[in-house]
């Protein structure tokens, strides 16, 4: 390891033991800092220990970088951070005109990656969050959402850019059609089964 990433490594103990972290679990984590990341400790981490640990503490950790601790998540879009922007940039399965980003259904599409990314209806504002389980009752099971820039506007979307389709059998079971080959993040994160999941915990 080099000592930039050890010096990293300390601080990242020192910090935990701020936040309440201890001795023992702290032993834990050194423990498996020197028997290296794999993608079970680094979900474990993410489960156990999401509070207290971002995914850059987890890179920091391990002397690896942020993309190598995606690698290890291998697209469990669950264990990923809410607040990472190059991950949803990434994730955003179109490129949008600015001006079809005012569109509502642009700011639907992102509050479910959001949720996609952090199911917890905490993260919401009473409001938002009755907005968001509202638009994903709206979404009919048969249509699928697309971005057309050329689109003109309309019922879905005034600003243009956006409209339904007839789903079909290699759009399975998401809810946007993506420009290109959806990867496996992109399918997990726009799946109908995020909807089901927050309408179930809208309903608890």
């Amino acid at each position: 390891m080099s000592k930039n990433a050890a010096e990293k490594r300390e601080a990242l103990f020192e910090k935990l033991k701020t936040k309440g972290v201890s001795p023992e679990r702290l032993r834990y984590l050194r423990k498996i800092a020197d028997d290296g990341a794999s993608p079970d400790i680094i979900k474990r981490l993410r489960t156990d220990m999401k509070k207290e640990m971002s995914v850059q503490d987890i890179a920091d950790l391990f002397g690896i970088s942020r993309q190598g601790v995606y690698h290890h998540i291998k697209g469990d879009a669950s264990q990923l951070d809410q607040g990472d922007r190059g991950s949803l940039k990434e994730l955003r399965p179109f490129t949008v005109p600015p001006h079809q980003q005012q569109c509502s259904l642009y700011n639907y599409i992102t509050a479910h990656m959001k949720y996609a990314l952090n199911p917890d209806p905490a993260n919401f504002t009473p409001v938002r969050w009755r907005e968001l389980t509202h638009w994903w009752e709206t979404l009919d099971k048969n249509e699928i959402i697309v971005h057309d820039p050329e689109q003109p506007g309309n019922e879905v979307a005034q600003c243009g850019g956006w409209r339904l389709e007839d789903r079909e059998k290699d759009d399975g079971d998401l809810i946007v059609r993506p420009h290109g080959k959806p990867s496996a993040q992109q399918r997990k994160v726009f799946s109908r089964k995020v909807i089901e999941k927050g309408l179930k915990q809208g309903n608890e």
